[in-house]
């Protein structure tokens, strides 16, 4: 229901459509607000009426019927179906198949859900705690619109107003995480293994972080958007903003050895599900109802 609202999500901005002005307004809901402009565009394309009628029957006769809510109740379904991921060797294992996992996956899991702390964020059936934490988490990006220049993102404090949320970003799952990078709340990092030794010691991952940016070696794959990305790395070019996310920070250090650090890597690849190896099937090559046209 949300991300449609956003203007840095779905929404676009003020100038470049009806839902991204009215996104800025604040008008979300009633006539004129995102999700009825959004179902109008709906209502006009018969193909997808028709398929609202199949997918609601007792609630869809004719195109005024239709609501923004359905069609999110549908894309939730959709997503529940045909991204669903809990045939990883370690769900296997959960199940009783102690052969789903090798060896080292298995120390990997030890130190996961002990020495190295992970599960004390990372827990659950979605490896979530689905709070938030600071983490010393390096920031790359045009930011949220805080601080002095408008260009830093604060994290949680935006929405709760509360000085111990600043630099606090919530925990994500950890389901497929071999497949979905780039990690960290910005993207700041392209590897795997780079992210997971950045948890290990945060404070000393931020400072190396910014002697890369300095550099110009920051993992950071952004695209060439022109004059916008001019501010892409101005917090962790600023010394004083890079100090205050590093005393933010909430992780103590953990030490690991080169091969215990190789075990923690094979326990997050066993958090694969191989069905999601290949999603192609899930792209609708003939076409949408809109006639948009697919992404290349």
């Amino acid at each position: 229901m949300f991300p449609v609202q956003s203007n840095a999500e779905m929404a676009g901005g003020a100038t470049e459509n009806p839902q991204g002005a009215a996104a800025s307004a604040g008008i979300l809901a009633g006539e004129g607000g995102v999700w009825d402009i959004i179902a109008d565009r709906l209502r006009a394309i018969p193909e997808y009426v028709e398929l609202f009628k199949a997918a609601y029957p007792d609630q869809v006769a004719v195109a005024d019927d239709l609501t923004y809510l359905m069609a999110a109740n549908a894309i939730g379904a959709y997503e529940a179906a045909a991204f669903r991921a809990d045939n990883s060797p370690f769900d296997r294992y959960l199940r009783g198949d102690k052969r789903a996992m090798s060896p080292q996956a298995k120390r990997g899991m030890r130190l996961f859900y002990g020495r190295a702390g992970c599960s004390s964020c990372h827990s659950g059936p979605f490896q979530t705690d689905l709070d938030f934490h600071a983490i010393a988490m390096p920031q790359v990006g045009p930011g949220k619109g805080q601080g002095v220049s408008g260009h830093e993102d604060w994290g949680r404090i935006a929405v709760t107003g509360e000085p111990a949320d600043k630099y606090r970003f919530r925990t994500p799952s950890l389901r497929n995480v071999a497949l979905t990078a780039p990690y960290g709340h910005a993207g700041a990092y392209d590897s795997l293994r780079a992210v997971v030794e950045h948890h290990l010691d945060p404070v000393a991952g931020l400072y190396a972080y910014a002697a890369d940016v300095a550099a110009g070696e920051a993992q950071a794959v952004l695209p060439d958007v022109g004059a916008a990305g001019d501010h892409d790395f101005d917090v962790m070019s600023d010394p004083g903003l890079v100090a205050d996310i590093a005393a933010a920070n909430e992780l103590q250090p953990v030490r690991l050895n080169d091969r215990q650090l190789d075990d923690l890597m094979a326990f997050l690849h066993a958090l694969t599900d191989e069905n999601s190896l290949d999603v192609r099937s899930q792209v609708p090559w003939q076409g949408v109802p809109s006639g948009l046209p697919l992404a290349d």
